[in-house]
Formats: C-alpha cells, sequence, structure tokens
C-alpha cells in the first residue's frame, strides 16, 4: 500500500477529518466512476458514493495495513451498487436504465417487434433476478467481469484472490445463470 495512504488512513481511524478527507479526494473518481457505470446515472451514483464512504469512515479501524486500500475500497463500491439496486429496483421492473429503453423504442423497421422485445426483457428480468441471488462472490465476480468489463487478473487483484478462484466462481455463476435462463425460455415455450 502507498505509504501516503497508510499514514491517511492511521490518522483517519484515530478520528482526523483532514485525513479522510484526503482519502475520500484521493479515491472519489475511483468510486464515482465505478458507482455510475453500474447506476447508469448521476444521481443514484451520488448516492452510492457518499454510502460507500460512510461505511468506509465506519470500517477505517478494521482494515488490514497489509491490504490494497483501492482494492478494499472497490469491494465497499461493488457491494453498496449492488445492494444499491436491490432497494431501489420495483418488483417487476426492467433491468435496464433509460438509455436502454430509449433505443428499444426508437429502433429501425428490421428490428424485433414488441413480441420479441416483450420476451427479451422478461429474460432479462429473469436474468437480473438470477443475478441477485447469485452466491455473493460469485454475484460480484460475474459483475465486474460483465458489468465493468474488467479482465480476470484486475477482478483477482481488486477482490485479494487467486486467478483460478475467480476463474472458478464466473464458470459457477455462469452455469447457474444459464440454467435460469434455459429454464425461463422452456417456460416461455409452454406459454406460446
Amino acid at each position: 500500500m502507498a505509504s501516503a495512504d497508510s499514514d491517511l488512513i492511521v490518522r483517519a481511524a484515530g478520528g482526523d477529518p483532514a485525513a479522510f478527507q484526503a482519502l475520500v479526494e484521493r479515491h472519489r473518481s475511483m468510486v464515482y466512476r465505478v458507482a455510475y457505470q453500474f447506476a447508469g446515472n448521476h444521481h443514484d451514483a451520488e448516492d452510492i458514493a457518499q454510502e460507500v464512504f460512510i461505511k468506509v469512515y465506519r470500517s477505517l479501524d478494521r482494515f488490514r495495513q497489509d491490504a490494497q486500500l483501492s482494492s478494499w475500497m472497490y469491494r465497499i463500491v461493488m457491494n453498496t451498487c449492488i445492494d444499491h439496486r436491490r432497494r431501489h429496483q420495483p418488483a417487476g421492473a426492467a433491468p435496464f436504465g433509460e438509455e436502454a429503453e430509449h433505443k428499444m423504442l426508437n429502433t429501425p423497421e428490421d428490428a424485433p417487434g414488441p413480441e420479441a422485445r416483450a420476451y427479451a426483457g422478461e429474460l432479462g428480468q429473469v436474468l437480473e433476478s438470477e443475478i441477485g441471488r447469485l452466491p455473493k462472490g460469485q454475484r460480484i465476480v460475474f459483475v465486474m467481469r460483465h458489468h465493468q468489463g474488467m479482465k480476470l487478473c484486475e477482478i483477482a487483484d481488486a477482490l485479494g484472490l487467486a486467478e483460478g478462484t475467480v476463474k472458478r466462481q464466473l464458470h459457477a455463476a455462469v452455469h447457474r445463470l444459464r440454467q435460469a435462463l434455459s429454464q425461463a425460455h422452456v417456460g416461455a415455450g409452454e406459454r406460446a
């Protein structure tokens, strides 16, 4: 860990507000960027970032000094994003943001019709629901890989895991999601 972060962490954990503010300023852009990529809008990203820094402040005394602060904070951001989505997404709501909805409504003539879009929306709901049901480790790895576009080695570094562990968790998550989508597809076929 950078010695500057280490010094700031010790001082902030000891109650120095200026040291905590310096940590916030140093890591604000990373926290906001991840929150924005996950939430898709400025308002939610700001809410998530604020919640992250409250959690960081409350947990600084438990931070292991031999770990990387950025990796530890990244885990807090991802967990907060997932919790935020779960709390704020109405039951049955489509998992897409306004931009995706706009693209769906303004499609060229050769695009799928309303039935195909409805079916895709149902599958999207199933997928988002199943992502939320994944065990925490699998869910975080899946989101980092498929929502954030991170490489396996980056995920391993951010989470402090071996790359093989990340691969196993990702494989298990994808397997579970494929099964859920397959069952949803079969169920939709029976309704048709």
